[in-house]
């Protein structure tokens, strides 16, 4: 039996203080940051369990780097702040960096046609720009999914630039119209690898260490170009399941979009770099410039960064998720140019929440959102808006129900009733749209944005359907952009979906024809006689993915 992992107070690694925090706001009392970290991370504070890595500088100086947890449990090699763990997504703002570099070289211009260096781009109508590749709103498919329908999702075997690369041309199809939407998306930057390679005459690792960590004394960060080679010093990323903890690392060499190994000390030195604009103003004010889609909407996606704001702090940042580990870099210039990096080696640790976390604990007076006005709805309003409702971008499902008295997404997330008729869901106000006789026809949840995106109302009820609808989707389905003929089988009241022998999912039926949930939707189409003739698929990073029909 796993011995259950319960963290321990006794401290494992000695901080690294290198100064005093002054006050963050005018008449803020001095944070004693040894006491803020240890509360903040206590619950990895343990030598039985995963952890993390703090730094925190203010100023130009680094007041705190610590580790909690341990870098290798087997082991017995604790998280120090020397460590080196994976960046996951944080690991953008340097191929935008990159981007720059050679922008400012009068090599590339932003607003230029991809395909210039990237002819392998098919023509999808309207251009697609370097400044969308690095923005998220290209409308490409995200290669993860791509490669999960082929039978090969990440970790089950070596993913490379040149099979990617080869995987995101083919596509025919974009998610949407370029420019339109704000969608993330891994593959616009693994193309920016190829883009950096091409124009520079260099390989990308050659590029960024000669043009960025070299010159910004950034000693201890290099790319997982090669996951096979050993690397002092690197920490063990670990998730767990229902028997205990495992090992969960990112075993492939795609880079660009992920892939950077360093510690919070190089992350903090890169902050203060960009504070300082070291490698140019036009290179670094352009990574902040927020990007405004066809709409005019201007989206807090910058190049490689977010800039938005927490709590009324204007926030420069990014997450990282990649297999076991989890990252966040912020900066918030108006506080001192206050800069955290939080780096941890557990799936789920929240390096997001932990990082706000610190950020609450040093500036105090912060405003709190304020309290919803609830108000009591009765039961049969709620029972009303119950039911299966389609994400009208993504086409993925959302199911609310009403478990425990409250109407739920996914058995989950509670919706209290709001005075004006609106319903909170977390953070978030929800609205819904109503027929005559009170029938549901969409659910609008806003973004951060200031977007909004419609759920269609589908179905009160989930489909049962019968063993004759179930035999005519039945079949074999192809798709030439991954190469795949999937097989469709039946399995009791659910269908299976194979790509290739010993590789299926089991998908529940959601509303009539389609099947699966709020990660991934799979449905079908008939034609004017009712046969099918084709199958669906839709992710959050790929909204409609068709495979034909061939028997």
């Amino acid at each position: 039996m796993t011995p259950r992992l319960t963290p321990r107070p006794a401290r494992i690694a000695i901080a690294l203080l290198l100064g005093t925090l002054a006050p963050l706001t005018a008449g803020a009392q001095r944070t004693d940051l040894a006491a803020v970290t240890d509360k903040v991370f206590a619950a990895w504070n343990s030598t039985h369990t995963p952890g993390c890595a703090v730094g925190i500088a203010q100023g130009g100086k680094v007041l705190l780097t610590r580790g909690y947890g341990m870098a290798d449990i087997a082991g017995a090699r604790p998280i120090l702040p020397g460590t080196i763990l994976e960046s996951g997504s944080v690991a953008k703002q340097f191929t935008a960096a990159a981007i720059m570099l050679l922008v400012n070289d009068g090599k590339l211009r932003l607003d230029d046609d991809a395909r210039t260096v990237l002819p392998e781009l098919p023509v999808y109508g309207r251009t697609i720009t370097f400044r969308h590749l690095l923005t998220h709103t290209s409308g490409l498919r995200e290669w993860s999914n791509l490669v999960a329908w082929q039978g090969w999702p990440r970790g089950t075997r070596v993913h490379t630039q040149s099979d990617v690369f080869e995987l995101i041309t083919h596509q025919r199809a974009l998610n949407y119209p370029v420019g339109d939407y704000y969608s993330y998306t891994n593959s616009g930057f693994l193309l920016l690898r190829t883009v950096v390679e091409r124009v520079s005459g260099m390989s990308f690792v050659q590029f960024t260490t000669q043009r960025i960590f070299v010159p910004l004394g950034m000693t201890n960060t290099q790319w997982r170009d090669d996951f096979t080679r050993i690397v002092p010093g690197l920490a063990q990323a670990y998730s767990r399941r229902p028997d205990g903890l495992h090992i969960d690392m990112p075993n492939d060499n795609v880079i660009a979009a992920g892939g950077l190994l360093t510690t919070v000390s190089d992350w903090l030195l890169w902050n203060d770099h960009l504070t300082k604009k070291t490698l140019g103003a036009g290179v670094v004010d352009s990574l902040t410039r927020r990007m405004t889609l066809t709409s005019g909407l201007e989206i807090a996606y910058a190049l490689g960064l977010t800039v938005n704001n927490y709590r009324g702090l204007r926030e420069i940042s990014h997450s990282g998720s990649t297999a076991g580990y989890g990252t966040y870099l912020a900066r918030y210039p108006e506080q001192n140019d206050l800069s955290i990096a939080v780096m941890c080696n557990v799936a789920g640790a929240g390096a997001t929440g932990l990082t706000h976390a610190l950020v609450d604990a040093m500036v105090p007076g912060l405003p709190r959102a304020t309290a919803p006005d609830t108000v009591r709805t009765d039961a049969a309003t709620i029972a009303r808006l119950a039911g299966i409702y389609r994400d009208t971008r993504t086409n993925t499902v959302t199911v609310l129900d009403t478990a425990r008295g409250r109407l739920r997404r996914d058995g989950g997330t509670a919706f209290l009733p709001l005075r004006d008729g609106s319903y909170q869901m977390g953070g978030t106000r929800v609205r819904f749209t109503t027929d005559a006789s009170g029938t549901p026809v969409t659910m609008r949840i806003p973004t951060s944005d200031g977007d909004t995106v419609v759920h269609a109302f589908m179905a009160a009820e989930r489909w049962k359907p019968s063993a004759a609808e179930l035999a005519s989707i039945a079949g074999r389905y192809r798709n030439d952009e991954i190469d795949v003929t999937f097989t469709v089988g039946i399995a009791g009241d659910r269908v299976t979906v194979s790509p290739r022998v010993g590789v299926a999912d089991t998908l529940a039926a959601t509303y009539r024809d389609a099947f699966g949930g709020s990660e991934e939707t799979v449905w079908f189409v008939r034609d004017k006689q009712g046969r099918v003739s084709a199958m669906h698929f839709g992710s959050g990073r790929a909204w409609d993915f068709v495979s034909s029909r061939v028997k």
